[in-house]
């Protein structure tokens, strides 16, 4: 009689702890997620401000648009052969990506170059 009742407590008792135990992951995911949305909240709080920041609007337009003040003189240096070199970095990237047999017919398909 003893291990009927123990059976049928430990019955009623399942189902509740396993809802506990995983309501308790979910909270940990949630958590976790809280976390990381705060920490990219703050991130791009971070860059807000910056933007804000007269200097630093004008490192950034004198370093990507290359900007200058009245009365400066800008120079533009363009070294010989960097174009071509990316130009080669990125096919050869193209015929790693390729099949083999991709690579194989392109070879004969093309006329080398001149």
């Amino acid at each position: 009689m003893l291990a009927v009742v123990l059976g049928f407590v430990a019955l009623t008792l399942a189902m509740p702890l396993r809802t506990f135990f995983t309501q308790r992951a979910e909270l940990d995911q949630v958590r976790a997620a809280n976390s990381a949305i705060e920490r990219e909240n703050a991130e791009l709080t971070r860059k807000v401000n910056q933007q804000g920041d007269p200097a630093y609007v004008e490192a950034q337009a004198r370093a990507r648009l290359q900007y200058v003040r009245p009365g400066e003189t800008a120079f533009v240096l363009e070294v010989p052969g960097r174009a071509r070199a990316e130009q080669e970095r990125r096919r050869a990237a193209e015929r790693a990506a390729n099949p083999w047999y991709a690579n194989l017919w392109d070879s004969v398909a093309t006329p080398p170059a001149k």
